[in-house]
């Protein structure tokens, strides 16, 4: 739908001047059989109204519509004569009362609903006014006042411009009036700023952000030719811009201590910058425990006093006192409010009185009893819950430590067995080659490199030792009280992979006590430093036998982090649990 700008700049649809068409049709027919009824004779009904201006320079075509009494909104009028309506024009000499203009060519032409002026002199200057008739019946339109301005004032006067008003820091639109009869090209119409500088081209003029040196006079220019002769139409625009409305601030207090003496009497000011508007909307007032201070009147131990404006260089403060006439023991480490109140908003600062030489000793201390509190009851939960919280941050954040490193397993499972003990050590096997595999591998997804499954028969045994334990992470040491009760000293296995702890430390180690160990000297010195190292974790039968026991969660914690874990395989787990 079509959009025009009316009279007054604001944008309008089109099609509201199709359905005045038809409401002033209506109007005229009820009016017209109503005084049918009552003479035949020639009536006149007269608007009363006051003069639509139009503004024109001398030498430009000037353009007047004729308008009804209900609305200012141009009527659409090209189809009256086929329902038998005329229109005649008037222009009032003052001398001569009205005279009828009934030009059809020349200089000044009547139109359908228009009159037109090619060009306007300054003679023209003058009020006009227009007739519905049809035979019986006259319906006067608007008064309409063209002022015509003598070229030599230059493109616009003080007395013909249209005012607009905007306010700095916000956007605007300005719109070439009495322009929306005219059927131009957007692109033709120029925009003029104090009829010198061109600053835009269109047929309306946008800021985004009015500034002050925005303000000022805008002459918008449209030219175009009749009869082979080149005219111009300009209307000025007077742009005035108002800053935009501050509101009242509070700028004391804020959250303000202040020392005094007992005993001593003291004013403190609540102070509130009045803003730029004349007349503020602004209460302020002191509270006192949630309480109206008492307004001063007589002697009170403290009250508020009335507030009074002050005026500092072009600024205005509005200020409310608060007196103490003897500050008293009661008066102390109490909170004393001034609320600023506002149409738009409400502001709370206060005071706190303390006795000067002395902090305030009990909130000090017990502000730091709060904190030390805290860091206490934040020590014992990261300390008692250390293992779960940093299994619940490697799940969240997918950390990886496994990326990039070369390594192809993640733990070498270290079995300590002897011949003696192999035959007795059949849990241990089951532990060694079933369980763990099941969870860690299964559920978790890191990858076990196990001797007994995973190194092919034959070959020289201490080579594939090292081999392998090389191409691991960590070091998993099963450790059960028959391997420490069969004084078995060493083996080739546990001291290669006890080598690549402690001395080249290529490889973090694991020790899971399968079995308690009473005495713990009877280790090797090896496996009792890996005993102190605290990487140690103690095998509680069937408690430990569930995925989310304390045991599976200091092994996955005591593993690398790696991301992107296996799903569950919950029918495998609970075979290989049901077995142990």
């Amino acid at each position: 739908m079509e959009r025009k700008c009316n009279l007054d700049g604001e944008w309008i649809n089109s099609s509201r001047m199709n359905v005045m068409l038809w409401m002033f049709l209506l109007t005229f027919t009820i009016s017209e059989s109503m005084n049918g009824c009552i003479t035949k004779e020639k009536q006149i009904d007269r608007c009363h109204r006051d003069c639509s201006k139009v503004f024109a320079l001398e030498g430009e075509h000037a353009r007047l519509r004729c308008r009804l009494c209900n609305g200012s909104t141009p009527v659409v009028m090209s189809d009256l004569q086929r329902h038998g309506i005329t229109i005649t024009w008037f222009k009032d000499t003052y001398e001569n009362g009205l005279v009828e203009l009934s030009g059809k060519t020349g200089r000044i032409a009547v139109e359908g609903s228009l009159l037109e002026f090619w060009p306007a002199t300054v003679n023209d200057t003058g009020t006009y006014s227009c007739s519905f008739f049809n035979g019986t019946h006259n319906i006067t339109g608007t008064n309409e006042c063209l002022d015509v301005t003598p070229i030599n004032k230059g493109c616009y006067s003080e007395e013909i411009a249209y005012g607009r008003n905007g306010v700095i820091g916000s956007s605007t639109v300005l719109c070439c009036p009495l322009m929306e009869e005219y059927n131009y090209n957007k692109e033709a119409l120029k925009w003029y700023k104090d009829c010198l500088e061109h600053v835009y081209t269109g047929s309306s003029l946008l800021f985004k952000k009015l500034e002050k040196e925005n303000a000022g006079y805008y002459t918008c220019k449209l030219s175009f030719e009749h009869s082979g002769v080149q005219y111009n139409i300009t209307r000025t625009l007077k742009l005035t811009l108002k800053e935009a409305s501050v509101e009242p601030k509070l700028i004391y207090p804020h959250q303000e201590r202040i020392e005094v003496v007992l005993g001593e009497a003291i004013t403190i000011n609540c102070t509130v910058v009045a803003g730029n508007e004349k007349k503020p909307q602004v209460q302020l007032n002191w509270f006192f425990k949630d309480f109206h201070v008492i307004t001063c009147n007589g002697v009170q131990p403290v009250c508020k006093a009335s507030w009074r404006a002050i005026t500092e260089k072009n600024v205005t403060y509005v200020v409310r006192p608060l007196v103490f006439a003897q500050i008293k023991e009661e008066h102390l480490n109490q909170f004393f409010k001034c609320v600023l109140q506002t149409s738009k908003q409400k502001t709370i600062g206060y005071i706190i009185l303390q006795e000067k030489g002395k902090s305030n000793f009990h909130g000090i201390v017990k502000l730091l009893i709060s904190i030390i509190t805290v860091l206490i009851v934040v020590a014992i939960v990261c300390v008692q819950f250390n293992i779960q919280i940093v299994l619940c941050f490697r799940d969240m954040t997918g950390k990886d430590e496994t990326f990039g490193d070369s390594k192809e397993y993640d733990a070498y499972v270290l079995l300590l067995k002897s011949d003696e003990t192999l035959l007795s050590a059949k849990e241990e096997q089951q532990f060694a080659l079933e369980l763990l595999p099941a969870i860690l591998e299964v559920q978790f997804g890191y990858r076990l490199c196990i001797f007994e499954r995973d190194v092919s028969p034959g070959g020289a045994s201490a080579d594939n030792i090292l081999f392998y334990i090389n191409k691991c992470r960590r070091l998993i040491i099963i450790l059960s009280k028959e391997y420490v009760d069969n004084e078995y000293s060493s083996t080739y296995e546990l001291m290669t992979g006890l080598h690549q702890v402690l001395v080249e430390r290529k490889i973090k180690p694991i020790l899971i006590e399968f079995k308690p160990i009473n005495n713990t000297k009877l280790l090797p010195e090896s496996l009792q430093l890996v005993l102190k190292s605290k990487r140690t974790v103690k095998w509680k039968g069937s408690k430990s036998a569930v995925k989310h026991s304390y045991f599976w969660k200091k092994v996955r914690y005591l593993m690398p982090a790696k991301g992107g874990q296996l799903s569950q395989h919950s029918q495998r787990e609970s075979v290989v649990l049901k077995n142990i």
